[in-house]
């Protein structure tokens, strides 16, 4: 039988021996455009540079994922791995979410691991002074939650400019056209100079007779 003293010396090699998470800095960002707010539907473009260090026996640990996100609507990455000064890994990716491998990121401690970032959009439509996620990187473990204190993200609000043309879901516009009455044409009651040619005509054929 295993004594309780022999089970928390275990326990507690098993935590140095553990593995630690890489801890994540998001540095050297830039967006463009550098407004805060940025108007509505305005494209953008946005880059930085994912320091990894190391807390433990590797850069990054191989079952963990490191997690980039955006709110930008039409979003494309490219995503490059780092290592030492040198390109080891390109990940192109269009859409919200890019999700890099650890294994791509796990490395001796003694070698210098990064992850160069640049994605473009546009900015949501939203409600005015609403904030949105320019660009977000975390750390997820193995079983999908986020590592400690490991998410850092670049965040600006949105402005909208003034009334905009609508829509249809085909993205078509959609135009107001005023609709104007259509004159009405009335017939004319008989003129003043059509009865003076009238009485004209019956005094030339009474003279006409009397002469």
């Amino acid at each position: 039988m295993i004594k309780p003293g022999c089970i928390i010396l275990l326990a507690l090699l098993a935590l140095l021996i553990s593995p630690g998470s890489a801890f994540i800095s998001l540095k050297n960002t830039q967006v463009i455009p550098p407004d805060d707010p940025i108007l509505a539907m305005t494209p953008v473009n946005a880059t930085g540079i994912i320091q990894i260090i190391p807390q433990g026996p590797t850069t990054f640990i191989e079952g963990y994922t490191l997690v980039l996100s955006t709110d930008l609507d039409f979003a494309r990455w490219n995503v490059v791995v780092i290592v030492d000064g040198n390109q080891a890994a390109v990940i192109p990716k269009d859409g919200s979410f890019v999700f890099v491998n650890g294994y791509l990121l796990s490395y001796p401690t003694n070698q210098d691991v990064a992850v160069r970032v640049q994605v473009n959009g546009t900015v949501p439509a939203l409600q005015d002074a609403t904030p949105f996620r320019v660009m977000q990187a975390e750390e997820l473990n193995n079983q999908g939650q986020v590592v400690g204190d490991s998410e850092q993200v670049v965040v600006r609000t949105v402005i909208n400019p003034g009334t905009q043309p609508l829509q249809t879901p085909n993205g078509s516009v959609v135009t107001t056209v005023a609709t104007v009455p259509e004159s009405v044409t009335t017939k004319a009651g008989i003129s003043f100079a059509s009865i003076l040619a009238v009485f004209f005509l019956v005094f030339v054929m009474v003279r006409r007779k009397t002469g």
